[in-house]
């Protein structure tokens, strides 16, 4: 459909970046969706600001936001929050868990409904989760931990050194 009018133009796409379509064929589930990344891109927006590393991910259900303290590392500690439905009830999960770099995933520890019914007590409540996995260190990384060293063979100019007696004077 094309309009005469240039101001319409702007204003339909930049209308679903902070609203949810609705018309006489919209359903309810769709409507929850629509409110549900509403509330994890503000939730996104609130930890980027707070200078967390945050990935959305609004393409496959269920719909999430995964946030990281130090980059996306192997074995980094990892805090989410999901938007999922079970059976008739659809509720936000909040949890933290383990990012696998190869397989870009999350191997999810601890997962507990989220009692938030605003986006900003979810920022504050992933937020407070975020700042206890901070201090915790990540879990199998062999570039934090370094590999425990085995004592070689001295070289022979030691053993002499040892021997000799009074200052040492090399010759030149």
């Amino acid at each position: 459909m094309e309009s005469k009018d240039p101001n319409l133009i702007p204003l339909q796409e930049t209308a679903n970046r902070y609203s949810v379509e609705i018309n006489y064929r919209t359903s309810l589930d769709e409507v929850t969706d629509g409110f549900a990344k509403l509330c994890l891109g503000y939730v996104s927006a609130g930890l980027k600001n707070c200078g967390y590393h945050v990935k959305n991910i609004f393409d496959e259900r269920p719909f999430r936001i995964l946030v990281s303290t130090r980059n996306w590392d192997d074995g980094e500690w990892v805090g989410f929050l999901a938007y999922e439905t079970r059976g008739t009830k659809k509720v936000f999960l909040m949890g933290d868990g383990y990012y696998n770099k190869d397989r870009k995933t999350v191997s999810v520890q601890h997962c507990s409904t989220c009692n938030s019914k605003n986006a900003a007590e979810m920022c504050k409540g992933l937020r407070n989760l975020m700042e206890k996995l901070k201090r915790q260190n990540p879990r199998g990384s062999n570039t934090l931990e370094p590999a425990p060293l085995k004592p070689g063979p001295k070289p022979s100019y030691l053993k002499k050194l040892k021997k000799l007696s009074g200052p040492f004077k090399p010759k030149i």
